[in-house]
């Protein structure tokens, strides 16, 4: 079967069983030349499917030519909670939790891949709105390093930051593009021929940004992290004009909504430093520091 014939098959199944229930709606299109195939899922407000009686919640599913092989890549389209997932990430991992799925069966059988999509949404939708009203943090999107990004799809909501920035190393500069969400400091380097296209290098908690120094003359942030080595890892780059100032502004107004929004533990090997922040506090910070693509040159990111 090629891979258009799959398809074909995908969206007969799905339209046939989906589309004449109005509490789930799905839509789709060919994307890419029709190398992939872009699904939408509408959960309407005041269902048994959505939990928040004041908004339809859009998702959507991607499949590419690599399909099945390798699982849809699943966003949210709606900004219903807090940290927003409206963010890029790809949440199929985390909806797929509340499912029990057989890989090898879906693979045998690709439009169970979807279903389990349709079926899993609702409890993670659940299972976020309850985690809201515990004040127990769970961040559930994720990121792919060494992976290629379209920029602009960043862009969907305003609570995504995007900052142009020239890293510094070794007295040469390179071109890289920053972005912030709720609960991650990411750091693209640019796709060679393209504005639009740039690959991920670098994911770090934005808990750990309260390391950074700040050089306002010359628009200079120096981030320095450790590993669990302790060994220092460091980064320069240089702001534009505006942007400087915006990126300490919501560095600091995200951190504070973490810390006002849930209860966090912050991991540090000096437990002392913390006894402020461990009195009443159930729940874990459930990110992981910060990862470095191994293709990224690790000499950019000495001094």
């Amino acid at each position: 079967m090629s891979q258009k014939e799959l398809f074909s098959s995908i969206i007969k199944k799905l339209m046939s069983q989906y589309s004449i229930k109005s509490k789930i709606i799905p839509t789709f299109r060919y994307i890419d030349n029709d190398k992939s195939l872009y699904i939408i899922l509408k959960y309407k407000r005041k269902t048994e499917y959505n939990p928040y009686q004041s908004n339809d919640i859009y998702f959507s599913i991607t499949l590419d030519d690599k399909f099945p092989d390798i699982p849809p890549y699943v966003r949210v389209l709606t900004n219903f909670s807090y940290p927003n997932l409206y963010d890029n990430s790809n949440v199929y991992n985390s909806i797929i939790l509340f499912k029990d799925s057989n890989i090898t069966l879906k693979q045998k059988n690709p439009f169970l891949f979807i279903e389990d999509i349709i079926l899993g949404i609702p409890l993670f939708l659940a299972n976020i709105k309850s985690n809201e009203e515990k004040k127990m943090f769970y961040y559930y999107g994720e990121y792919s390093l060494n992976e290629i990004y379209d920029i602009n799809d960043f862009f969907n909501d305003q609570s995504v930051q995007f900052f142009r920035v020239k890293q510094i190393c070794k007295k040469n500069e390179y071109k890289r593009y920053i972005i912030l969400n709720d609960v991650y400091f990411l750091l693209f380097e640019p796709a060679p021929d393209s504005n639009n296209y740039a690959k991920l290098v670098f994911i770090s908690d934005i808990l750990l940004l309260n390391n950074c120094k700040e050089d306002e003359k010359q628009r200079i942030i120096d981030f320095e992290w450790k590993n669990n080595n302790d060994e220092a890892i460091k980064m320069s780059f240089i702001f534009e004009e505006k942007k400087f100032e915006l990126f300490k502004t919501m560095k600091i107004f995200k951190i504070d909504k973490l810390f006002k929004s849930y209860n966090l533990i912050v991991k540090n090997k000096d437990k002392n430093e913390n006894n402020n922040l461990n009195k009443n506090i159930n729940y874990n910070y459930n990110t992981n520091g910060f990862q470095i693509s191994k293709t990224f040159e690790y000499g950019l990111m000495k001094d």
